[in-house]
């Protein structure tokens, strides 16, 4: 298989976001552990989030690398990675609606029912089970494959099936979803965004569980927008048998990696609480360990000074 320029500039896209996804993700994981004041409800929601936008980073990583080392993609890994990507895409954006769903019950009723036990249990049944049982079934189907016509370097659904199965399957696997949560956390998101900004009330004051930096989890439409729509470009007009331009595909491949990584810009580096706690933690790390020395008793029983 010979790979073009614009394959090799498309595997590079997503090595590099893809990775950048992974240490984003972790450092979200990181911040949840190290600052206790930003373990809300709404912040424990963005970590099932991002271990799924991880593990779909995760995924294209290794099927990209997969793509550059192999002169046939029918292979194992690739049907591995696929099983993988797609079960972690739909998982993505089902956390997302979960998010958008929590977020319009705790701002516009003023209520925290969302966080109850019974509907935790739920959201964790759909936004795992309902990615999973489609998997199964595309797994049993066989439908799974090299697909990098709507895709970048990595494996989605086989390019050889028929037109109607191939686009059926896309919808079914993830586009379906995919567009789904690009309207309703539109939709639900601004008219919340609108409802704080008419009210002239602080986020905290309409909840007493949020932060007032918990405004950012009002741009995740917009997130998603910018990273996903571009594969949802290439899939329409693949559908509608239309010339796909390039600079697509390398859009594609940075915006479907990069979820995770512009996750991490927006609720760690562009949250003033977090990206003090960072700067302490990095520009200070032996501050903590100092301290603990000098409370130490020495042979004396005194601690040392």
């Amino acid at each position: 298989m010979n790979i073009s320029n614009i394959q090799y500039a498309s595997a590079g896209c997503t090595i590099a976001f893809s990775s950048l996804s992974i240490f984003g993700g972790f450092v979200i994981f990181w911040t949840y552990w190290l600052i206790p004041s930003v373990r809300n409800f709404t912040r424990k929601l963005l970590l099932y989030l991002t271990l799924a936008d991880i593990l779909n980073a995760s995924g294209t990583l290794f099927g990209t690398i997969n793509f550059l080392s192999n002169n046939s993609t029918e292979n194992v890994v690739c049907k591995a990675q696929a099983y993988i990507t797609t079960f972690a895409a739909m998982a993505s954006f089902f956390w997302t609606l979960v998010i958008t769903a929590h977020l319009m019950v705790a701002i516009q009723f003023q209520s925290n029912r969302t966080r109850s036990a019974i509907l935790q249990v739920l959201y964790h049944a759909v936004c795992w089970g309902i990615p999973g049982i489609i998997i199964v079934v595309a797994g049993s189907e066989n439908v799974l494959g090299p697909s990098y016509r709507v895709t970048g370097m990595w494996c989605f659904i086989n390019d050889n099936l028929t037109s109607v199965e191939k686009t059926t399957w896309i919808l079914i696997s993830g586009k379906g979803w995919e567009i789904l949560c690009y309207i309703l956390s539109l939709s639900i998101l601004v008219l919340l965004k609108l409802k704080l900004y008419f009210s002239r009330r602080r986020l905290r004051e309409l909840n007493a569980d949020f932060r007032d930096e918990d405004t950012h989890f009002l741009y995740l439409w917009l997130l998603l927008w910018l990273l996903r729509v571009w594969g949802t470009i290439r899939f329409l007009l693949d559908w509608f048998g239309v010339y796909d331009p390039d600079f697509l595909l390398i859009l594609q491949s940075i915006g479907d990696n990069a979820q995770a990584f512009g996750n991490f810009i927006l609720f760690c580096l562009l949250d003033k609480e977090v990206m003090e706690h960072i700067k302490n933690e990095c520009m200070s790390p032996r501050a903590g360990e100092d301290e603990h020395e000098r409370l130490i008793p020495t042979s004396e029983g005194q601690p040392s000074n």
